[in-house]
């Protein structure tokens, strides 16, 4: 199977399959309500070690994993909260699609 570097990633398409490994992740609470969940964020490498920032998601999630992940959006990672200095952030839908993998050499 194919799949594609975090580096290539871009809201032009929406079928992509990464392979990754869960280096960080956190919850960030609402802006408005601390006491609540927002999101659940996570950082993710690559083989070629890139790093993007990942929204929403807690299914099959925890720090030091390998995951199979594919059927998300790719968004422009703006707004006021932004830990990653990456141009896109990958949402994940009730459609989007975790695996667990094999471990594979990735930092």
């Amino acid at each position: 199977m194919v799949y594609s570097m975090l580096s290539d990633i871009t809201p032009e398409k929406e079928s992509w399959k990464i392979k990754v490994r869960i280096i960080r992740l956190w919850y960030q609470p609402a802006y408005n309500n601390p006491n609540v969940t927002e999101s659940l964020e996570l950082v993710l490498v690559d083989q070629k070690v890139h790093y993007v920032r990942n929204f929403y998601y807690k299914k099959m999630v925890m720090e030091g994993c390998m995951r199979l992940i594919s059927h998300f959006g790719v968004v422009s990672n703006t707004g006021k909260h932004r830990p990653m200095n990456h141009a896109y952030k990958m949402n994940f839908f009730f459609s989007t699609v975790v695996k667990e993998c094999e471990n594979m050499q990735l930092p």
